[in-house]
């Protein structure tokens, strides 16, 4: 969870994990949070027999599991049943259930491809990239279909994000590039930047920099010499791209050790997200 939440309820001894994005909750105030915070990824499917037994024996609020065995058995909504556990204790208040409820409304009335970008959106969040590429490839499939160009760059953006983030640093580039033709981003441009540092040393990184004809190249460079180069912050805790940003910069820095220590994090999490998506 990102923010602490005191807990007041039966802590569980076993937690229950929504599959999707591996997340393990042991309490009905985590449960709350999580639900609040990523509705857009609970399907009614998730919302079954085996999360009302958990609510019922590991939770201790057999009321609560109850009324929803009741409304499932009524093809109740899936928003419904969310409301539901969100009213069912005092984590949040009646204010923030109704304005939750009302979200829930306008999210219903996107179109389509606004929803799938905020559930690929959802995925990414969660570093579950192959998941979320699939999404954001289902979208791009769809571009000569989508008039809001900015719109259309922000999901070659994120696409090329989570493929930075599974080393595909071809179409990383690609993408990036052809999102800032998109959206005139300047973040995208910069994901280009850092794939190329990535790839290569830093002369091919200032000439690539020359030829998008920047302003002020060599003070760009450094700029992103200087983004990359931040590395007070805790590598476990950034997405495999900013690792990857943090280990480039030891690497042109001479500093081998930092760099291997950083790549073998990157590598351990590749391959248990790999692991865990294709179960």
């Amino acid at each position: 969870m990102s923010k602490l939440i005191v807990c007041t309820t039966e802590k569980a001894k076993v937690p229950f994990t929504f599959l999707n994005t591996k997340v393990e909750i042991y309490t009905y105030e985590e449960l709350c949070f999580y639900i609040y915070n990523n509705t857009v990824l609970i399907s009614k499917s998730s919302l079954s027999e085996k999360l009302f037994d958990w609510i019922r024996n590991e939770i201790k609020m057999p009321v609560l599991a109850d009324r929803l065995t009741g409304m499932v058995n009524k093809t109740a909504y899936a928003q419904e049943l969310l409301v539901e556990i969100l009213s069912a204790g005092n984590y949040y208040t009646n204010e923030e259930v109704r304005i939750y409820a009302e979200a829930w409304q306008k999210y219903r009335k996107l179109s389509p491809v606004q929803r799938m970008k905020l559930k690929a959106d959802g995925y990414l969040g969660y570093r579950r990239y192959i998941k979320a590429a699939n999404i954001y490839d289902d979208i791009i499939g769809m571009a000569d279909e989508i008039e809001n160009k900015t719109f259309l760059g922000n999901v070659y953006h994120n696409r090329a994000v989570a493929a930075a983030s599974n080393f595909d640093t071809v179409l990383a580039k690609e993408y990036f590039l052809k999102a800032f033709e998109l959206n005139n981003n300047e973040e995208s441009r910069k994901g280009y930047f850092f794939v190329v540092a990535v790839t290569g040393d830093t002369e091919t990184l200032r000439q690539e920099i020359r030829q998008q004809d920047i302003e002020d190249a060599e003070g760009y460079f450094e700029d992103i010499m200087m983004e990359i180069g931040d590395a007070k912050d805790d590598v476990r805790e950034m997405t495999i791209f900013a690792m990857l940003q943090r280990a480039v910069y030891n690497k042109m820095n001479k500093d081998m050790g930092d760099y291997d220590k950083r790549m073998d994090i990157i590598l351990s999490e590749l391959k248990d997200n790999f692991r865990e998506e294709s179960i």
